[in-house]
C-alpha cells in the first residue's frame, strides 16, 4: 500500500527546528557539509516546503529563494525513491509560478540530474564542485508565469478571512497597506501585530485605524495586542493607533518587547488565529499575506504569545495613560 504524504508551505521562522532536524541530519551529519555552508543567513527571507507522514513528522524539505533559485532538497533515507522528493519539488515550481517568477533553477547534485530532467530542468554550464559533492547548474522556464501590463496591483476582490486559500505575494508599500487593511476589515476576534515601530505608512492611515478600532470594540471579547521593538517613533509622531490604545485600553494593549527579542527583525500580523501576513524583514516590503492559514497562523501565534510573556508595558506609553 501507497504510504500518503503531506505537503506544507512553511517560514523558517514558524518551523525552525523541524528544518533543521532534517538538514542537519542529511546535509550536515550524512553528507558531510560543513556547518558554516549549510547555514547560509538566507533561510529567514525564504520560502520552504516540508514533506510530513502519516504521523505527522517531517520526513523531507526545500527551499525557494526570493530570485527563483530552489535549494536544501533533502529527503529521509527510508523515505527517498517513494516520490517525496518529486512531491516537494511540484510544490516550490507551483509557489515559483504564484510569485509570477520567469524561471527557476537549482544547483543540482550530478547523481541527481535524472530526476531533476524529468521535472523540466535542463543543465546549464558545466559541472562544479561545491562543499565537496559536484554539482550542476539547472535551469526551468516558467512560461506562464511572467507578469503582464495589467498585473500592477493585488486583485483582493475575492479574499475572504478564513475560506480563501491563495498565497499573496506583497512586493510594495501599497501592497501591504491593501492586505493589512483587507484583513483586519473582515475579523471579528483578534489582532496580533509584532512590529518594529508600528510602521506609519502602514499603519498610521485613517481607514487602518477605523478599521482597528471597530473589530476592538466589535465584542466584549475581542482585542488588540501590539508588540513594538521601538515605540519611540509612535509616541513622538503621535500614530493614531497609541491615541485609539489610550481612549479604549480595555481592547487595544501595547508592549515593548523585551530584550532578548530585539534582534528579531520580522514583522507579522495574525488575525482571528487564520489570517497572516508577515515579512522577513520588517524595514522592507517583500512579504506574503493568507486569509485561511490556521497551520502556520497558529505557529505566529506561539511566537506572539511567548514574546508578549517576556514584554511589558512601555514606560512612555504608561505616561499617556495606556
Amino acid at each position: 500500500m501507497k504510504k500518503t504524504i503531506r505537503i506544507e508551505r512553511v517560514s523558517w521562522q514558524s518551523a525552525e527546528s523541524d528544518l533543521r532536524a532534517l538538514r542537519e541530519a542529511i546535509f550536515i551529519n550524512e553528507q558531510q557539509v560543513p556547518e558554516e555552508l549549510e547555514w547560509d543567513g538566507r533561510d529567514d527571507g525564504s520560502t520552504h516546503v516540508l514533506a510530513f507522514d502519516e504521523q505527522n513528522h517531517p520526513i523531507g524539505t526545500g527551499r525557494l529563494l526570493p530570485d527563483g533559485h530552489i535549494g536544501r532538497m533533502a529527503v529521509l533515507a527510508p523515505w527517498r525513491r517513494q516520490g517525496v522528493g518529486s512531491a516537494l519539488l511540484t510544490a516550490l515550481i507551483a509557489i515559483a509560478q504564484k510569485m509570477r517568477l520567469p524561471s527557476v533553477e537549482l544547483d543540482a547534485q550530478t547523481q541527481a540530474l535524472g530526476f531533476y530532467q524529468r521535472h523540466g530542468f535542463q543543465p546549464v554550464g558545466d559541472v562544479f564542485m561545491d562543499a565537496g559533492i559536484l554539482h550542476q547548474r539547472m535551469q526551468r522556464t516558467l512560461s506562464d508565469s511572467a507578469p503582464t501590463a495589467t498585473e500592477t496591483t493585488l486583485d483582493l476582490s475575492a479574499q475572504k478571512l478564513g475560506e480563501s486559500r491563495d498565497i499573496l505575494y506583497l512586493r510594495t508599500r501599497a501592497d501591504n497597506r491593501e492586505v493589512a487593511l483587507r484583513l483586519v476589515q473582515q475579523a471579528h476576534r483578534s489582532l496580533h501585530l509584532f512590529t518594529h515601530n508600528l510602521d506609519p505608512v502602514l499603519y498610521d492611515t485613517r481607514e487602518f485605524v477605523e478599521a482597528v478600532k471597530q473589530l476592538a470594540i466589535q465584542s466584549p471579547h475581542s482585542k488588540v495586542y501590539i508588540l513594538l521593538k521601538d515605540p519611540s517613533t509612535a509616541v513622538t509622531r503621535g500614530h493614531r493607533i497609541v491615541e485609539l490604545a489610550r481612549r479604549i485600553s480595555s481592547h487595544v494593549f501595547i508592549h515593548r518587547v523585551a530584550e532578548e527579542d530585539q534582534d528579531r527583525i520580522d514583522s507579522f500580523m495574525v488575525v482571528d488565529e487564520v489570517g497572516i501576513l508577515r515579512r522577513a524583514h520588517g524595514a522592507r516590503f517583500e512579504g506574503t499575506a493568507e486569509f485561511n492559514n490556521p497551520g502556520e497562523a497558529r505557529q505566529l501565534q506561539k511566537s506572539f504569545n511567548d514574546a508578549w510573556e517576556r514584554s511589558v508595558p512601555e514606560a512612555e506609553l504608561r505616561r499617556l495613560h495606556i
